[in-house]
């Protein structure tokens, strides 16, 4: 029976030791399950210079005056969550650092004195972010619209 305990303590330490090798040496159970971190809309940009250049030149309109694709998606969580802010900004016409604020919940540097601060301080989904910002509008279907498009823009860019 002693040796039965032993073999199954052995057995499970190896498992638990193989999968922290997996899991780049981290010893740290949550990054077990969740896999690899991900990459932030800026540092997607960064990892494909010719990507960034692309998307640029295909969102300068949508752009802030006097914005780069970087100022514009630092704090983002997600490309695509970045380009589909900028479709909003400009299909609702709302103000980009406004809208910018409630999907990040980081404020944002430029004009955002007619900005209310996000509920509770917390990042919203964009179609919370639209419905708060803009209450007349379709909010889901404005998303999924801007998400649909993101999506395209960045496969377009990519390619």
């Amino acid at each position: 029976m002693k040796y039965k305990w032993l073999i199954i303590g052995a057995a499970g330490i190896s498992i638990l030791l193989g999968t922290a090798g997996a899991a780049a040496r981290s010893y740290n159970p949550l990054k077990w399950i969740k896999g690899s971190p991900r990459l932030t809309a800026n540092e997607q940009l960064a990892a494909n210079k010719e990507e960034e250049r692309k998307l640029t030149l295909q969102l300068q309109a949508l752009l802030p005056p006097k914005t780069t694709l970087r100022e514009a998606c630092s704090g983002f969580l997600s490309l695509q969550d970045c380009v589909a802010a900028l479709h909003v900004s400009r299909n609702l016409k709302i103000k980009y650092n406004c809208l910018k604020w409630d999907m990040t919940a980081a404020r944002p540097s430029g004009d955002v004195k007619s900005c209310e601060t996000p509920p509770r301080n917390k990042a919203l989904p964009l179609s919370k972010a639209i419905r708060m910002l803009n209450s007349d509008a379709d909010a889901k279907a404005e998303a999924k619209s801007a998400e649909r498009r993101a999506r395209e823009d960045i496969k377009d860019a990519s390619s």
